[in-house]
């Protein structure tokens, strides 16, 4: 068999295999909460006091009105939990599942598969939060919302190809977890999730070299009712493409390698 193929094909082979990633994501989410009444709805009860109780305060910070605010915020947190809790994990991956690795013949990428689409089934019930808010203020985003698929979608695929590299290269140096979780506590700040991009001006460096401002603007704005901006499609498409060639090197040149790794 050519190895080089085998590579290339590891990735179609994982999504084929959706039906064993997918299993894998819902047992782990049940085993997390088995002895629990209402499951991951914490992660969801626990999102939403944050979220409330931040846009308290910040909207008398702000001086924003919390009609405003809140929705704004909350959808904000809600993605970035999404985001920051699959780069988080992303690092120590193939090392948590050494036992897979090193004992079956399992395809790397439908791990990473796994992982992703756990983080997106708690991403689906924290959603609950934000039609919660949607009912408290009488909002009703319009067509405009069905942008959200597209949106949400150019997300997935670039965590998936910024996740390839960082679990690959997590496996052969542990310290890079803890520069990824340095490195999100930083983005946190610095990503419009609490505070709207006019309070720096729209000129802001800090706003147009953040990918994940981008990322947040492609789901958050058809939430709202809105449009997303025409940078944020082009900015994202642009990150999925340096991502993606960076991953299909890694993985192609180092994926043999894994297994000795962890």
């Amino acid at each position: 068999m050519n190895t080089s193929n085998s590579k290339q094909g590891d990735l179609f082979a994982a999504v084929a295999a959706h039906d064993l990633w997918s299993f894998l994501a819902w047992q782990d989410i049940k085993i997390r909460y088995r002895r629990s009444k209402i499951g991951p709805f914490w992660i969801t009860i626990s999102t939403a006091i944050f979220c409330v109780a931040l846009g308290a305060v910040y909207s008398r910070l702000f001086k924003a009105d919390i009609a405003e605010l809140l929705p704004y915020l909350t959808i904000g947190m809600v993605l970035w939990v999404y985001i920051s809790s699959t780069l988080g994990e992303m690092a120590n991956l193939f090392v948590d599942n050494t036992a897979y690795i090193q004992n079956t013949r399992i395809n790397p990428l439908s791990i990473l598969l796994r992982a992703i689409a756990r983080n997106t089934i708690i991403f689906g019930h924290n959603l609950l939060i934000v039609i919660g808010i949607y009912l408290y203020f009488g909002i009703w985003p319009g067509w405009n919302v069905l942008l959200v698929i597209p949106g949400f979608l150019l997300v997935v695929l670039n965590l998936l190809a910024i996740s390839i590299p960082l679990s690959v290269i997590g496996a052969r140096f542990r310290d890079l977890a803890q520069i990824v979780q340095s490195l999100l506590q930083v983005m946190f700040f610095i990503t419009p999730i609490f505070w709207f991009p006019r309070l720096l001006g729209e000129n802001s460096w800090i706003i147009k070299a953040n990918p994940i401002g981008y990322f947040m603007d492609l789901v958050r704005s058809p939430l709202l009712g809105k449009l997303p901006e025409l940078a944020s499609w082009g900015a994202s498409l642009l990150v999925l493409l340096i991502s993606s060639i960076i991953a299909i090197w890694v993985y192609q040149n180092k994926r043999a390698r894994i297994a000795f790794w962890v």
